[in-house]
């Protein structure tokens, strides 16, 4: 299984609907999906608002999207950085998911952010905190080894791991106002009660094979930590650690 069709298949495990039921936002609105993937959440969001910008690093995700994309779409091949937002035109909201926590310093692209966002407007964020200790049993012989690995992960700016963690302080830390906080989402492949589905024990096998960094802190033992938390996930007594976050915040008027 390659990447895009991890994502594509990753959709069906989100419930995009529920998250929207929480979104203020207007048909008037013109909106950024950064980190939009395949386009899942851009399709809804396209159907609600104004106009909607969806904006990937993956060339073929962003090949995919322009590919199906509705007379209310873009979509941008480009990293967050690189955007020259003035030119989007107004901006009256951003949907986030799964992506900030790939940024070396969030806080600062946070404060970019609520720059550019209109007054009024809003940002919801999605995103993951220690989910693959939190998927781990509290018991396993690799879950210290593995919660040491996500936190060094986050000091060394390669991805953080706790982001979902510290999403709504850095939000208020910019300026913008909390409306909406869920910090249990439930998830069928990241945050969820009892046996794993099939499909999604394929999706976690795929993912598995891509970290390549806690690979190499294993060595070894990787094939047997991969055993264990796939052992985890499949047995009736996983549980659910709270290990996916979702924040709605406002700019002022």
């Amino acid at each position: 299984m390659d990447l895009f069709e991890e994502y594509r298949k990753q959709q069906a495990w989100r419930n995009w609907p529920h998250y929207l039921q929480h979104v203020p936002f207007k048909s008037s609105d013109v909106v950024i999906d950064l980190g939009c993937s395949v386009g899942g959440m851009s399709s809804l969001l396209a159907s609600e608002v104004k106009q909607v910008v969806g904006i990937d690093i993956n060339r073929s995700f962003i090949d995919f999207c322009q590919q199906h994309q509705s007379a209310n779409q873009t979509f941008i091949h480009s990293d967050f950085d690189s955007i020259d937002y003035q030119a989007l035109g107004e901006i009256n909201g951003v949907w986030a998911s799964f992506s900030l926590s790939y940024l070396s310093n969030p806080l600062e692209y946070l404060t970019k952010l609520h720059a550019i966002i209109q007054p009024g407007g809003w940002v919801a964020v999605l995103d993951v905190a220690s989910f693959i200790s939190a998927n781990l049993s509290l018991d396993s012989a690799f879950y210290d080894k593995v919660r040491q690995f996500e936190l060094q992960s986050a000091q060394s700016g390669i991805y953080d791991f706790d982001f979902g963690d510290k999403m709504q302080l850095m939000l208020q830390q910019v300026g913008f106002e909390i409306g909406y906080v869920d910090n249990d989402v439930t998830d069928l492949e990241l945050n969820f009660l009892g046996a794993a589905r099939a499909d999604v024990i394929l999706g976690w096998s795929a993912r598995l094979k891509r970290i390549q960094k806690l690979r190499q802190l294993l060595g070894g033992d990787y094939c047997s930590f991969c055993s264990d938390l796939l052992a985890n996930l499949q047995s009736p007594q996983h549980q659910q650690r709270g290990c996916v976050k979702y924040v709605i915040a406002k700019k002022a008027e």
